[in-house]
């Protein structure tokens, strides 16, 4: 069996560097594409860009999703079994095809969203998204969400939960240890630039004791931020997945302050990187709280929710982890627990040849 791979973000540089095994990025980032070969499914990964053009088109028409991409994929002679995409957002033209029978070759995706329900999702979602061979739903809340609000088949929506590329962050794990022996943490970490509201994260901490190092590239770190206290510290520099991981290992915990009020779908999978970064080396995290999270921190015993904007709830979640060391261990031993019994690259390659193979067996 033979798939190939596109996504909303290029893959490139990070096939090369596993193909050529210089071991320097986290290879679930590729979902799946190294690892499906041992389950008798070979992968190829389509490039990201070729025409310009029709990445600008289809930044102003989002619904046909990734034009360029597509296209490729129609007019190249490519030999594949099933399309299969990292993000849905990037082959809605091909369910389109699928819909009025001019594609033949099933279409599966990650599914990372679903969507308030009006006219318009409504509309999308019956001559667009149903039209999909699977949707493989990162967490049972979206999957449900699809499932009950808009009637798509139970068959055909599918829950598919990520895990990370364990190896990859065991030598960072070692050195947690290593910091927890000597006392080495010192502050609280927080790291990425989609959806973040480090504007609620900043204003907490003007009340707590305890430096806050946070790692955002981009234009999200001058988001109208002012009076910062002097325990915040913002590093705008872009750093490694080597670097960062070597900070959580020198972290004492991990702050996603998330802004749920920038998506316009009703669940979205937003944080989740950084979760399972922190997971996987055994941190415990405060989190704010997502409509449908993929993973409950508080009823797993890895974390705190805190509600959006409610910078006096951060402030009790980061005091209650400083004031109780031995529970903040704890909630980062399970975490890491959990990552090696469920959330990682090889529990979720498992599932997904299943899922693969479903697929195209159905469509057979």
């Amino acid at each position: 069996m033979k798939v190939i791979l596109l996504n909303n973000y290029s893959m490139t540089d990070e096939w090369e560097q596993w193909k050529r095994e210089n071991y320097e990025y986290p290879t679930h980032h590729l979902w799946g594409a190294t690892t499906l070969p041992k389950y008798g499914i070979n992968v190829d990964i389509l490039p990201y860009e070729k025409y310009s053009f029709l990445k600008k088109i289809s930044d102003k028409v989002k619904i046909l999703g990734d034009l360029d991409q597509q296209m490729r994929l129609l007019w190249g002679k490519y030999d594949y079994d099933m399309i299969y995409s990292g993000n849905q957002g990037s082959t809605y033209l091909l369910a389109l095809l699928r819909a009025i029978g001019v594609l033949r070759k099933p279409v599966v995706t990650v599914q990372h969203q679903s969507f308030k329900k009006n006219i318009w999702s409504l509309f999308f979602i019956k001559f667009i998204l149903s039209h999909y061979d699977r949707l493989f739903c990162l967490s049972t809340g979206l999957r449900k969400h699809l499932i009950q609000e808009f009637h798509l088949p139970e068959d055909k929506v599918v829950l598919l939960e990520w895990g990370i590329d364990l190896p990859f962050y065991q030598i960072k794990y070692d050195d947690t240890i290593y910091a927890e022996k000597g006392g080495e943490k010192s502050f609280i970490l927080s790291a990425g630039k989609t959806y973040r509201d480090y504007k609620t994260l900043t204003k907490a901490f003007k009340n707590i004791s305890y430096p806050l190092r946070i790692y955002s590239a981009g234009d999200q770190v001058s988001q109208n931020i002012s009076d910062i206290s002097s325990n915040v510290q913002f590093c705008t520099n872009c750093l490694s997945w080597q670097e960062i991981l070597t900070e959580h290992a020198k972290a004492y915990a991990i702050a996603i302050p998330l802004d749920n009020t920038q998506p316009k779908s009703y669940i979205n999978a937003i944080g989740v990187t950084s979760l399972l970064d922190a997971m996987g080396m055994g941190k415990a995290v405060v989190m704010t709280r997502n409509v449908e999270p993929c993973i409950d921190i508080e009823k797993e015993g890895i974390g705190i929710f805190v509600e959006q904007g409610d910078y006096k709830a951060w402030q009790e979640a980061i005091s209650y982890l400083l004031e109780h060391p031995d529970e903040t261990r704890a909630m980062g031993n399970r975490a890491r627990r959990l990552c090696e019994e469920k959330y990682n690259l090889e529990v979720f390659t498992s599932r997904l040849s299943e899922l693969l193979k479903d697929a195209l067996k159905s469509q057979a």
